[in-house]
Formats: structure tokens, C-alpha cells, sequence
């Protein structure tokens, strides 16, 4: 029974090789930067996108009202595999469609993280949207008219009096997005961007170490996810001084 017992933990010792897990770090790390530049980027990208739809559906703009409306249904719906594949291929058949079937030499040079940021940012922007807008509709109406009924403007009014609290009620949720950024960035690899997961998947091919290399890379997302998360709860602990003026 010891002897069997013993060639079962020597078994799980050649299956799971810890340390050529812990050699397999030194490989994915130079990629880090290549997944949070997709993150932050399109983070920063899909609040822009997000604000403006929610801004156009708050003050009910004919048109474009209804447009922001359709594109945030529709990009909560689709998969975001499915929007970097569109993003992907069907802006170059665009080009080949108003370049009588001929693609310009200027797009082999457009680099695939592109492509990448677009997708990951219209679908973020979709997400945002919504926050946004639940953020805003929390703070009492009552504020943004006494705003304006002492001469301030409407974007003076949005930006001193609703977007501070707004900001607060909105920031866990942005958070949450972010880190589903970091984690979805992962699928930037399947239109050729090397990212994290791309060189895992890469390291895992030629090496057949499948475990030990997935097991550093779930590290690593566990590393980046915790020291993003501190900084957005320093982030809400800052933004706090801004609940008290809710009333």
C-alpha cells in the first residue's frame, strides 16, 4: 500500500512539474504589456463610445436616439469572437467594394491589435453604455434642474454636479468590465495578435506541457486582476467624498 501510494506522487510529480511551470513565467511576461495595452486601450475607447451613446439616449436625440439604442442591443447580443471577426474580415471587403475590388496597399500595414482594439472596444462601449446610464438615472433629477436654474449650462451642469456622482455609482461596474477586458483580450489571438494567451497557446504546442503552462498563465491573469482591483478600490475610496452629496 506505501509503495503504491508512493508511485502515485511520483506519477503527479512527472504529470505536473511545478517548476518548469515556474520557468515558463519568464516566457509570457514580455507579453503582458501586449494584453493590457488591448485592455486599456479599449477601456478607454469603449467609456468614450459609452458616454456618448448614453448622452444621446438621456437627452433623446431623434435618430440618433434610436441608432444608440439598436447598437447597444445589438452589441450586448453578439458574441465579441464574432465582432473581431466582422471588425476583421469585413473591413477590408469594404475597402475592395469602394475600390472597385481592389484592397489598398496601405492596409497590410494596419496591424492586426487594430483590428483587436476596435472589436473589444465596440463591444465594451456596449456594456458602458448601460452603466453609464444607470449611474446617471441615480442621481435625483432635482439636481441638474437646480443646476441650470442658476444660470449653469447643460454640459457645465453634466460635468460639476451629475458626472461626480455619477462616476461613484458607476466605478465597481467599470471595474468589473475592465477585468472581463483583461481576461477577453485573450481572444485577440485568434485574428493573429500575440497576446498572453497567444503565447501560452503557442508554448503549449511545441512543448506538450499543457498544465505547467496554463497553470503560469492563470497566475498571471490572478496577478494582473488583483493589482487592478486595488487600484479601482483606491479609485472608489477617493470618489467616496462624492456619495455625501447625493440627497
Amino acid at each position: 500500500m506505501r509503495l503504491l501510494r508512493w508511485n502515485r506522487r511520483r506519477n503527479m510529480t512527472n504529470i505536473i512539474d511545478l517548476a518548469y511551470a515556474g520557468r515558463t513565467l519568464k516566457y509570457l511576461i514580455p507579453y503582458i504589456p501586449v494584453t493590457l495595452s488591448l485592455a486599456i486601450v479599449s477601456m478607454v475607447a469603449g467609456c468614450i463610445l459609452g458616454l456618448a451613446v448614453m448622452v444621446v439616449r438621456w437627452k433623446k436625440i431623434p435618430v440618433l436616439s434610436q441608432l444608440g439604442t439598436v447598437y447597444v442591443v445589438v452589441g450586448r447580443a453578439v458574441p465579441t469572437l464574432i465582432i473581431l471577426y466582422v471588425v476583421f474580415f469585413a473591413f477590408p471587403v469594404s475597402l475592395m467594394v469602394m475600390n472597385h475590388g481592389i484592397i489598398p496597399q496601405e492596409f497590410n500595414s494596419i496591424p492586426a491589435l487594430f483590428f483587436a482594439i476596435v472589436g473589444l472596444s465596440l463591444h465594451a462601449g456596449a456594456y458602458l453604455a448601460e452603466i453609464f446610464r444607470a449611474a446617471v438615472n441615480s442621481v435625483p433629477k432635482g439636481q441638474m434642474e437646480a443646476a441650470l436654474s442658476i444660470g449653469m449650462t447643460w454640459p457645465q451642469a453634466f460635468r460639476r454636479i451629475v458626472l461626480p456622482q455619477a462616476a461613484v455609482m458607476a466605478l465597481p461596474l467599470m471595474g468589473n468590465q475592465f477585468l472581463g477586458l483583461i481576461k477577453g483580450s485573450s481572444i485577440a489571438f485568434m485574428i493573429t495578435v500575440m497576446e498572453l494567451f497567444g503565447a501560452a497557446n503557442y508554448l503549449s504546442g511545441i512543448s506538450e506541457r499543457y498544465i505547467e503552462i496554463y497553470l503560469a498563465l492563470a497566475l498571471l491573469y490572478w496577478g494582473i486582476s488583483l493589482f487592478f482591483e486595488g487600484v479601482f478600490h483606491k479609485a472608489e475610496t477617493h470618489l467616496a467624498v462624492y456619495k455625501g452629496s447625493k440627497a
